[in-house]
């Protein structure tokens, strides 16, 4: 067995011998630990662990508390690429760790409105991201509709690694904006209906990645990536919810459709089925399918006279024309039984722990795989 699997599987059991028993949390509050791994078929990988708790404070008051670390591994660069990492040192895999932190609190105002503001931190060596978030909910018509309205303001420092070690940041400022519609169809049927729009300004490249540009006797050099220093990105989402008592089972539909100014548009379509397999034990399978149009300045080749005209340039592959697909597939297992059995172990009554697997790809050659587990307890 690889040192790679062996560390995967110890990154797993970690959370069964280090985390707390949360026995003094109050009904409705919230314990959770995910682990994640992620790693694409361009030798990209990340290692992600995260803790989140909801603890009451007061009757109408909870605090929020997510804290998450990722270990991120870029491939040393062994050809002339797009690989978004510093070219110093290039010859070796570039490591690197980001924290983040979100600090929240959600207040009722009264039965049916509730007001929530989130603080988020995120920094990594190259990376650092400053947001507020604040989220107003109202249920209507005796609960039968809900309205969510959401705003969040990002402020980013966009870093560069020299090949000195020296570091050199510029600034992304973005504000994005979400208004939503849940409405109670029937006993087992919920519609719910999304608007969204972001607006960013400021440095919107990648500072790592580099173009090709071609002169006229088909040679080329490679020039930083050169992208609008404005975009509005904006989206509409529909999803149904349809709970099938019969089998002990519930179907969730979705479409989604996003439009910006940069001439990207695109489609997602998702659908989810979830079944009880056994009284503790819940099987989830998930598809998801996208086709996107690219960019109006996306070109599968640039000339000199692109430069020389200071046109827009990029190699990010998500401004390309593509169609993706993700397979996924969780086992959800709840210790409902296991707390009735053991009245000492109560505080699983409302506990799981669930299973994921993903499978991702693309008609652009790439592919991922992602693994996760979470443990969720509350009592």
């Amino acid at each position: 067995m690889s040192k790679k699997i062996i560390r995967f599987i110890a990154l797993l059991l970690l959370p069964l011998f280090t985390l707390p028993v949360p026995l003094a949390l109050a009904e409705g509050e919230q314990l959770g630990y995910t682990t994640y791994y992620f790693s694409d078929s361009g030798g990209n990988s990340v290692v992600t662990t995260s803790f989140n708790l909801a603890k009451r404070i007061l009757n109408k008051t909870v605090l929020l508390l997510d804290l998450e670390v990722d270990n991120v591994t870029v491939p040393a660069i062994t050809a002339v690429t797009g690989a978004t990492r510093p070219h110093r040192q290039s010859n070796k895999p570039f490591k690197k760790t980001r924290g983040q932190a979100i600090l929240g609190i959600e207040q009722g105002i009264d039965m049916n409105t509730s007001l929530a503001i989130n603080l988020y931190r995120s920094q990594e060596v190259d990376y650092v991201s400053s947001s507020i978030i604040g989220t107003f909910t109202r249920d209507m018509f005796q609960q039968n509709t809900t309205l969510v309205l959401r705003g969040q303001f990002i402020s980013d420092q966009v870093g560069k690694i020299l090949d000195d070690g020296s570091l050199v940041n510029q600034d992304k400022t973005s504000y994005w904006g979400m208004i939503a519609l849940r409405q109670l169809l029937s006993p087992t049927t919920v519609l719910n209906i999304s608007y969204d729009g972001l607006y960013l300004e400021g440095f919107l490249s990648d500072p790592y990645r580099e173009v090709k540009v071609f002169d006229p006797s088909n040679r080329f050099s490679m020039v930083p990536e050169h992208h609008p220093e404005k975009r509005l990105r904006q989206a509409v989402t529909g999803k149904v919810n349809q709970a099938i008592p019969s089998i002990k089972a519930s179907l969730i539909t979705q479409y989604r459709f996003y439009w910006d100014d940069w001439g990207v548009n695109s489609h997602t379509f998702e659908i989810q089925f979830n079944n009880y397999v056994f009284e503790d034990l819940i099987a989830r399978f998930h598809y998801r399918y996208y086709f996107q149009r690219q960019s109006d300045f996306y070109k599968s080749r640039y000339t000199r006279q692109d430069f020389l005209e200071n046109q827009f340039m990029t190699s990010d592959y998500k401004l390309q024309r593509f169609y993706s697909q993700n397979f996924g597939i969780s086992l959800t297992f709840l210790f409902r039984k296991l707390a009735d059995r053991h009245p000492a172990w109560n505080f699983l009554q409302d506990s799981n722990v669930e299973v994921r697997y993903f499978r991702y790809f693309n008609t652009l050659d790439f592919s991922a795989n992602i693994f996760q587990v979470n443990l969720n307890f509350g009592i």
